[in-house]
Protein backbone atom coordinates (compact mmCIF):
# COMPACT_ATOMS: atom_id res chain seq x y z
CA UNK A 1 0.00 0.00 0.00
CA UNK A 2 1.63 3.41 -0.76
CA UNK A 3 -0.62 5.48 0.76
CA UNK A 4 -0.17 7.09 4.14
CA UNK A 5 -3.59 7.42 5.87
CA UNK A 6 -4.13 9.18 8.80
CA UNK A 7 -8.18 9.42 10.66
CA UNK A 8 -9.42 11.95 12.46
CA UNK A 9 -12.35 11.58 14.99
CA UNK A 10 -14.23 14.92 15.46
CA UNK A 11 -16.79 15.60 18.22
CA UNK A 12 -19.63 14.78 16.03
CA UNK A 13 -17.49 11.20 15.98
CA UNK A 14 -17.45 11.42 12.40
CA UNK A 15 -14.27 10.13 10.91
CA UNK A 16 -12.20 12.27 8.57
CA UNK A 17 -9.47 10.60 6.63
CA UNK A 18 -6.32 11.78 5.17
CA UNK A 19 -5.25 9.70 2.32
CA UNK A 20 -1.74 9.96 0.08
CA UNK A 21 -2.50 7.72 -3.38
CA UNK A 22 -0.06 8.69 -5.70
CA UNK A 23 3.42 7.81 -3.88
CA UNK A 24 3.97 12.04 -3.69
CA UNK A 25 3.21 14.61 -1.29
CA UNK A 26 -0.61 15.22 -2.77
CA UNK A 27 -2.87 13.87 -0.57
CA UNK A 28 -7.04 13.97 -0.57
CA UNK A 29 -8.83 14.96 2.72
CA UNK A 30 -11.95 12.27 3.06
CA UNK A 31 -14.73 14.40 4.68
CA UNK A 32 -14.54 17.86 6.43
CA UNK A 33 -16.23 17.83 10.13
CA UNK A 34 -16.82 20.77 11.98
CA UNK A 35 -13.44 20.77 13.76
CA UNK A 36 -11.43 20.74 10.87
CA UNK A 37 -7.96 22.77 12.26
CA UNK A 38 -6.09 19.43 13.70
CA UNK A 39 -6.55 18.62 9.90
CA UNK A 40 -5.09 21.18 8.24
CA UNK A 41 -2.32 21.26 10.73
CA UNK A 42 -1.51 17.97 10.23
CA UNK A 43 -1.24 18.20 6.73
CA UNK A 44 1.06 21.32 6.97
CA UNK A 45 2.86 19.51 9.27
CA UNK A 46 4.07 16.46 7.02
CA UNK A 47 4.43 19.02 3.98
CA UNK A 48 1.46 17.79 2.57
CA UNK A 49 -0.33 19.07 -0.72
CA UNK A 50 -4.05 19.28 -0.89
CA UNK A 51 -5.51 18.07 -3.93
CA UNK A 52 -8.98 18.20 -3.05
CA UNK A 53 -11.50 17.21 -0.41
CA UNK A 54 -14.18 14.33 -1.42
CA UNK A 55 -17.45 14.89 1.00
CA UNK A 56 -19.51 11.21 1.09
CA UNK A 57 -22.75 13.01 1.63
CA UNK A 58 -23.55 16.61 2.64
CA UNK A 59 -24.27 16.11 6.32
CA UNK A 60 -23.05 18.91 8.36
CA UNK A 61 -21.02 16.31 10.80
CA UNK A 62 -19.33 15.39 7.42
CA UNK A 63 -19.19 18.49 5.28
CA UNK A 64 -19.48 21.94 7.78
CA UNK A 65 -15.79 22.04 7.75
CA UNK A 66 -15.92 23.66 4.37
CA UNK A 67 -16.17 26.70 5.84
CA UNK A 68 -12.75 26.33 7.02
CA UNK A 69 -11.29 24.81 3.79
CA UNK A 70 -9.52 26.59 0.90
CA UNK A 71 -9.12 24.03 -1.94
CA UNK A 72 -11.12 21.91 -4.43
CA UNK A 73 -14.41 20.36 -2.38
CA UNK A 74 -15.78 17.17 -4.46
CA UNK A 75 -19.67 16.10 -3.50
CA UNK A 76 -22.16 14.53 -5.52
CA UNK A 77 -24.63 17.83 -5.83
CA UNK A 78 -27.66 15.89 -5.12
CA UNK A 79 -26.63 17.24 -1.85
CA UNK A 80 -25.26 20.47 -2.76
CA UNK A 81 -28.37 21.47 -0.58
CA UNK A 82 -27.65 19.94 2.56
CA UNK A 83 -23.99 20.63 2.39
CA UNK A 84 -24.67 24.50 2.09
CA UNK A 85 -27.16 24.79 4.80
CA UNK A 86 -26.38 23.27 7.86
CA UNK A 87 -28.32 25.23 10.22
CA UNK A 88 -31.92 23.19 9.30
CA UNK A 89 -29.97 20.02 10.00
CA UNK A 90 -28.09 20.96 13.12
CA UNK A 91 -31.38 22.29 14.66
CA UNK A 92 -33.49 18.85 13.67
CA UNK A 93 -30.78 16.97 14.69
CA UNK A 94 -29.80 18.96 18.10
CA UNK A 95 -32.79 20.65 18.84
CA UNK A 96 -31.55 23.72 19.48
CA UNK A 97 -30.59 26.69 17.28
CA UNK A 98 -27.57 27.15 16.24
CA UNK A 99 -25.77 30.31 14.45
CA UNK A 100 -24.26 28.50 11.01
CA UNK A 101 -24.13 30.45 7.95
CA UNK A 102 -24.65 29.27 4.63
CA UNK A 103 -22.00 28.06 2.77
CA UNK A 104 -21.50 30.11 -0.49
CA UNK A 105 -18.39 28.84 -1.56
CA UNK A 106 -17.83 26.63 -4.76
CA UNK A 107 -18.83 22.99 -4.75
CA UNK A 108 -17.18 20.68 -7.45
CA UNK A 109 -19.08 17.46 -8.81
CA UNK A 110 -18.04 14.21 -7.95
CA UNK A 111 -18.41 13.82 -11.75
CA UNK A 112 -15.67 16.04 -12.71
CA UNK A 113 -13.45 14.77 -10.65
CA UNK A 114 -10.45 13.62 -12.35
CA UNK A 115 -8.04 10.76 -11.05
CA UNK A 116 -7.62 7.26 -12.33
CA UNK A 117 -7.26 6.08 -9.01
CA UNK A 118 -10.40 6.86 -7.81
CA UNK A 119 -13.79 4.99 -8.75
CA UNK A 120 -16.84 6.88 -7.16
CA UNK A 121 -19.72 4.66 -6.16
CA UNK A 122 -23.23 6.58 -6.00
CA UNK A 123 -25.41 4.84 -3.38
CA UNK A 124 -28.09 6.81 -2.38
CA UNK A 125 -29.61 5.88 0.58
CA UNK A 126 -28.51 7.50 3.90
CA UNK A 127 -28.88 10.81 1.65
CA UNK A 128 -29.85 11.32 -1.69
CA UNK A 129 -26.39 12.21 -2.88
CA UNK A 130 -24.77 9.71 -0.90
CA UNK A 131 -21.28 8.20 -1.78
CA UNK A 132 -18.66 6.15 -1.45
CA UNK A 133 -14.99 6.87 -2.97
CA UNK A 134 -12.82 3.01 -3.95
CA UNK A 135 -8.93 3.60 -4.54
CA UNK A 136 -8.79 0.07 -5.39
CA UNK A 137 -4.50 0.69 -5.65
CA UNK A 138 -4.40 0.72 -1.95
CA UNK A 139 -7.34 -1.70 -1.38
CA UNK A 140 -9.48 1.22 0.56
CA UNK A 141 -13.05 1.94 0.29
CA UNK A 142 -14.77 5.19 2.09
CA UNK A 143 -18.46 4.70 2.53
CA UNK A 144 -19.17 7.37 4.64
CA UNK A 145 -22.59 6.44 6.35
CA UNK A 146 -23.45 4.12 3.46
CA UNK A 147 -21.66 1.09 5.07
CA UNK A 148 -20.25 1.19 8.79
CA UNK A 149 -18.61 -2.33 10.68
CA UNK A 150 -21.40 -3.20 12.31
CA UNK A 151 -24.41 -1.11 10.93
CA UNK A 152 -26.19 1.25 8.01
CA UNK A 153 -26.54 4.41 7.84
CA UNK A 154 -30.20 6.27 8.95
CA UNK A 155 -32.57 6.83 6.43
CA UNK A 156 -34.93 8.71 7.91
CA UNK A 157 -33.14 12.20 7.85
CA UNK A 158 -34.14 14.49 4.53
CA UNK A 159 -34.08 12.84 1.32
CA UNK A 160 -33.15 9.17 2.98
CA UNK A 161 -34.95 6.78 1.60
CA UNK A 162 -34.86 2.85 3.27
CA UNK A 163 -35.82 1.90 -0.40
CA UNK A 164 -32.92 3.18 -2.00
CA UNK A 165 -30.53 2.28 1.01
CA UNK A 166 -31.75 -1.58 -0.14
CA UNK A 167 -31.09 -0.67 -3.85
CA UNK A 168 -27.80 0.83 -3.21
CA UNK A 169 -26.60 -2.81 -0.98
CA UNK A 170 -27.94 -4.72 -2.92
CA UNK A 171 -26.00 -3.28 -6.18
CA UNK A 172 -23.13 -1.36 -5.18
CA UNK A 173 -22.09 -2.98 -1.75
CA UNK A 174 -22.41 -6.69 -2.87
CA UNK A 175 -20.16 -5.92 -5.51
CA UNK A 176 -17.48 -4.53 -3.79
CA UNK A 177 -14.27 -6.50 -2.99
CA UNK A 178 -14.30 -8.65 -0.83
CA UNK A 179 -10.49 -7.97 0.32
CA UNK A 180 -11.14 -4.27 -0.06
CA UNK A 181 -11.20 -2.54 3.94
CA UNK A 182 -14.22 -0.37 4.46
CA UNK A 183 -13.32 3.07 6.42
CA UNK A 184 -16.80 4.27 7.47
CA UNK A 185 -18.20 7.82 8.21
CA UNK A 186 -18.39 6.63 11.95
CA UNK A 187 -16.53 3.53 13.86
CA UNK A 188 -13.87 1.01 13.07
CA UNK A 189 -12.91 0.26 9.74
CA UNK A 190 -13.23 -3.56 8.52
CA UNK A 191 -12.75 -5.97 5.66
CA UNK A 192 -16.07 -6.12 3.01
CA UNK A 193 -16.21 -9.71 3.54
CA UNK A 194 -16.18 -10.06 7.47
CA UNK A 195 -18.89 -7.00 7.02
CA UNK A 196 -21.17 -9.08 4.80
CA UNK A 197 -20.50 -11.80 7.05
CA UNK A 198 -21.25 -10.41 10.45
CA UNK A 199 -22.94 -7.20 10.05
CA UNK A 200 -26.37 -8.42 10.80
CA UNK A 201 -28.27 -5.08 8.73
CA UNK A 202 -26.92 -6.53 5.66
CA UNK A 203 -26.73 -10.25 6.27
CA UNK A 204 -30.70 -9.77 7.02
CA UNK A 205 -30.98 -8.10 3.55
CA UNK A 206 -29.43 -9.76 1.36
CA UNK A 207 -30.64 -13.49 2.98
CA UNK A 208 -34.08 -12.04 2.13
Amino acid sequence: MNSVIHTFTSFTTSNCYIVRPFNDDKCFIIDLPPDLHSVIDYVELHNLAIAGALLTHGHYDHSLGLQNFDGNAYINLEDEFLARNPHEQIKSLLGQDIDVDEYKGELHSVDDLESNNIIIHKNPGHTKGSVSYEFPNEGLIFTGDFVFKDSIGRTDLFSGSMEEMNNSLKNTFINFNDEYEILPGHGPSGKVISIKNNNEFIKALLND
